[in-house]
């Protein structure tokens, strides 16, 4: 793996993003770009709802649909090296299973039970982070006798994960201003996550849900990964998170449980409210806690007076922190960066929305 060959899986990528592909069809391209530099058959990656980690959408390669449960079942609830999560809180996005093991795979539970049947010989992990936020994770698999990823195709990837990252961020922070709003639908699983009754419609946006390749469960992935989490975390089974369909559509996930039943849940989906979307635009461009609340404020038309004053610091802060945000989201002036991050109907209705709060 040269220079050369990780320049044109750089180009591959850029001219992806500049061609404005959905969602899934950009994580197709990057997965194919780090084909590229490294070798692997079999290949997870999937985008994240920023909040709470889960797939929102993405790309299998590769895997047996059967093993889409197992993997996130695995990811939720058993110890193990390099979660997803830990990874998103490191320097360095990119971990292997045989670097954390030591060259001791067997000692990593998802290695004996999912990983090794496959006779893969190396695991290689990737968060694809926007500031403090996860837009994506990846999971590659290295064949059978191929030994561990090497430290050129490390190198490599990580200089791959930047470039993708870039064109992930401004992917997720596009909308389909043709999506139209429809009534909710809820879906009732019983504790094995199969369906018992589902409302008018909802057959559709399940289908508009699923993963490309693992479209054989009856199930979408994002879906049965949201109830695993709900019934585990600890919170009652509730749990809400935010998904991308096929369509583009952003829809927002809703996980409640039934009384009197052993694990069944009521899945309510429908389309993403304003103050659902709102953070995933801001957070696809990488902006701190602070930045987001200064976003905010302008938007609502504060002077960086009136900020300082808000949020009990100096003028001289907030535009550091103004200048911080133009350069993060590639723009000159408050109302380009309006237009940028916020369009439409959206934007008609975040403005009432916050002005409604203030």
């Amino acid at each position: 793996m040269g220079v050369l060959t990780l320049d044109q899986a750089c180009r591959r990528i850029e001219a992806a993003d500049r061609r404005e592909l959905s969602v899934n069809d950009l994580c197709a391209e990057i997965a194919a770009a780090f084909h590229q530099v490294a070798l692997f058959d079999c290949c997870a990656l999937m985008t994240t709802d920023p909040e709470t980690m889960l797939p929102s959408g993405g790309i299998v390669e590769g895997f047996s649909p059967k093993a889409c449960g197992p993997f996130w079942d695995a990811e939720l609830l058993i110890p193990d090296f390099i979660k997803f999560a830990d990874l998103a809180r490191r320097v360095d996005p990119v971990a292997t299973l045989s670097d954390a093991t030591d060259g001791e795979l067997s000692r990593s539970p998802r290695y004996r039970d999912m990983y090794a049947p496959l006779g893969a010989s190396d695991e290689m992990r990737i968060v694809f982070m926007s500031g403090s936020s996860c837009l994506a994770v990846a999971a590659f698999l290295r064949p059978a006798g191929a030994g561990p990823f090497t430290s050129e195709e490390l190198a490599s990837c990580r200089e791959l994960t930047s470039v993708a990252t870039t064109a992930l961020r401004r992917a997720l922070g596009r909308l389909v201003h043709e999506a139209i709003s429809q009534p909710p639908v809820v879906v009732v699983l019983d504790g094995d996550d199969r369906i018992v009754d589902i409302t008018e419609g909802g057959r559709e946006v399940m289908e508009d849900l699923r993963t490309q390749d693992i479209d054989e469960l009856p199930l979408p992935g994002v879906v049965r990964v949201a109830c695993a989490r709900a019934r585990w975390s600890g919170n009652g089974g509730t749990l809400t998170t935010r998904v991308r369909g096929q369509s583009g559509r952003w829809l927002r996930l809703h996980v409640s449980p039934l009384e009197g039943t052993s694990g069944s849940v009521a899945v309510t989906v429908e389309t993403a409210r304003p103050h659902d979307l709102i953070p995933i635009l801001l957070e696809s461009y990488g902006l701190t806690e602070r930045e987001t609340e200064v976003v905010l404020l302008l938007c609502r038309g504060l002077s960086s007076k009136d900020i300082a004053d808000e949020l009990l610091i100096s003028p001289h802060t907030v535009r550091d922190y103004v200048k911080a945000i133009y350069e993060k989201a590639e723009v000159n002036s408050r109302g380009e960066l309006i237009a940028n991050l916020f369009t439409g109907h959206v934007l008609e209705r975040f403005h009432s929305t916050v002005m409604h709060v203030a």
